[in-house]
């Protein structure tokens, strides 16, 4: 129904993502754990890998594969794997962007990429 009313569900599960200019996260909340304790949820917890840092959020860093297409990672994952495409020399064909959360704002087709150091 999309007029803008609801009815009433019996929802198993609420998610909330966070997509965040510079991080972003997402947690999930059962109706039996609202139930019992409403302020409890489980939230990712992400890994920066390198420093072994856990935070709640992630980076907002997207690693495009060279196809252009194809997602090679998120967050910490990404800023990690383009760390090691560059000292492989090997990162020239993907595409690397970060805090792009403001870009996607602008009408299709508006987004200039630095393809030097593949930004937004």
């Amino acid at each position: 129904m999309l007029s803008g009313t609801r009815k009433a569900t019996k929802s198993l599960f609420v998610a909330a993502i966070d997509f965040g200019t510079t991080y972003s996260g997402w947690a999930i909340l059962s109706r039996g754990n609202f139930t019992d304790n409403p302020i409890s949820s489980f939230y990712k917890q992400w890994y920066s890998g390198y420093e072994a840092l856990m935070t709640d959020k992630t980076p907002t860093v997207a690693l495009i594969k060279p196809d252009g297409v194809s997602l090679e990672s998120f967050g910490y994952e990404a800023e990690n794997r383009y760390r090691e495409l560059l000292e492989e020399d090997a990162a020239g064909d993907y595409y690397y962007f970060q805090r792009f959360k403001m870009a996607l704002m602008k009408p299709f087709g508006d987004v200039s990429v630095n393809k030097r150091r593949n930004r937004v």
